[in-house]
């Protein structure tokens, strides 16, 4: 018999995990009405823009748009991750209707080796890398979840010993049942979301899902640096990343990336073989490792991948060149945790750009990265509030517009650059783009302020990277 034979099931939030697990429900015999407050044209426009619409067209029995509920009583219930537990289609089921999100239906049908890796920042380029160091190893291995393709558009094709490599956010992780992952992996842990959570606490809370969710079967890996998640009791071995000295399984030392083996270490790749070489990318190399020394992947498949590793957009990427200044969009820092990340032990000097729409943060922390920093221009509705917070440490410009912003930043960089250049070492200057806020006051999301960055730098005469 069919999984969800006789069963109504309601799936709100009619996105990609939407339509994906809408499509696993029907094909197990499910009645599926998808819900959604969306206008049916709006609706219409978004599955055509994510390029989904085909799929949605087989994924619905019955779909509800707008303000209101179906009918009846369901008997299931799956929620994306963009839905708040407090929707008004929630608050009205009754307490015995199980309300799952869609990477836990997914994963009853997933035989594959799961990894979930959850933190504040790192997780995409994580997931893919670990997606590409499996691959490598020889293994069917899916970058999927939070990255763009749900776990149930996948589950059911893959076999014992593939890899579901899952990025997943403290959303989803508030409607796990019986997920159980062989590996779950917390990156890092800083104030985010805060818009949507009471409190700091209620947002670590939802994290530490992950590590209760585990059996002494799995490994839970995290980062040294991550007090938090370090002391969060579990039931799977512990995995650790990071500082040699403060007990790393998997750290930098005398120029190379490197295991610890028993008494001795192994050299996986030296840091100026690595294909990403950032901060945030080296500590998001060594959290691959150690997933994959969690998963027995081989050392040498990983010192390979790590090697020709090609990195995901909108991530310290280098978009263009003028000259001896350089042009990188981090646009998915969206909060104040990432931007100190990238900055770092950032190694030129910078000229940033930052702001947005707020998310509740405290910008105070930035002051503390500046050190590489020579001048910031602001943007957005949060500029001035970073501005604030950076009074004192660097030089302040607002910008009306991203097209001014990195014009302004580029006359600049090409200053620095020029005193630079009278110098015997020389050396190049950064415009980043690393904006510590999400993008809505400005841009319909981080990707299409990443694309608005670059468009800016090649209007202000550079050419681009890839050129």
């Amino acid at each position: 018999m069919a999984a969800f034979a006789d069963k109504t099931c309601w799936v709100v939030g009619l996105g990609r995990s939407g339509v994906a697990a809408g499509a696993l429900l029907r094909r197990h015999g499910g009645r599926v009405i998808g819900v959604d407050d969306a206008a049916a044209d709006a609706l219409s426009s978004r599955w055509i823009r994510d390029g989904i619409q085909a799929d949605a067209a087989g994924a619905f029995d019955d779909l509800v748009l707008g303000v209101g509920a179906p009918p009846g009583v369901p008997d299931l219930v799956i929620v994306s991750p963009g839905v708040p537990p407090g929707q008004a289609v929630l608050a009205g089921l009754p307490p015995a209707v199980p309300v799952w999100g869609e990477l836990e239906l997914g994963s009853r049908f997933c035989r594959a080796d799961m990894v979930a890796i959850t933190g504040t920042n790192g997780k995409t380029t994580t997931t893919e890398l670990v997606a590409h160091l499996g691959r490598r190893d020889g293994r069917r291995a899916e970058a999927l979840g939070n990255v763009g393709r749900p776990l149930c558009l996948v589950a059911e094709e893959l076999e014992p010993g593939d890899l579901a490599v899952l990025e997943v956010s403290s959303f989803q992780l508030e409607t796990v049942r019986t997920f159980t992952p062989r590996v779950g992996v917390v990156l890092n842990l800083a104030p985010d979301h805060l818009d949507r959570y009471p409190d700091l606490a209620g947002y670590y809370q939802a994290k530490r899902v992950l590590a209760d969710r585990l059996t002494p079967e799995g490994t839970f890996v995290t980062w040294t640096e991550c007090p938090e998640a370090r002391s969060w009791p579990t039931r799977a071995a512990r995995l650790l990343f990071g500082g040699r000295d403060a007990g790393a399984d998997v750290f930098f030392a005398e120029g190379s990336l490197r295991v610890r083996d028993g008494g001795r270490d192994r050299i996986l790749a030296g840091v100026a073989e690595l294909a990403l070489k950032s901060p945030p990318n080296l500590l998001n190399a060594l959290a691959a490792v150690a997933i994959g020394e969690a998963l027995g992947l081989g050392r040498e498949a990983m010192g390979e991948g790590l090697r020709d590793f090609p990195g995901l957009p909108h991530r310290h990427q280098l978009v263009a060149r003028r000259g001896s200044v350089e042009f990188v969009n981090d646009t998915k820092a969206t909060n104040v945790h990432a931007v100190c990340a990238g900055l770092d032990g950032f190694p030129d000097p910078v000229v940033l750009i930052a702001g947005g729409s707020g998310k509740g943060e405290d910008y105070r922390p930035l002051a503390q990265v500046m050190g590489m920093v020579r001048h910031v221009v602001l943007i957005g509705q949060e500029g001035p509030a970073i501005g604030r917070a950076l009074e004192g440490t660097v030089p302040t410009t607002l910008a009306a517009s991203m097209e001014d912003a990195v014009a302004e930043a580029g006359r600049m960089a090409a200053d620095i650059s020029g005193d630079l250049s009278a110098r015997d070492d020389g050396g190049r200057v950064v415009v980043l783009l690393s904006p510590a806020c999400a993008s809505f006051d400005m841009f319909a999301n981080y990707a299409e302020r990443g694309a608005a960055f670059a468009a800016a730098a090649i209007k202000a005469g550079a050419l681009p990277a890839d050129g």
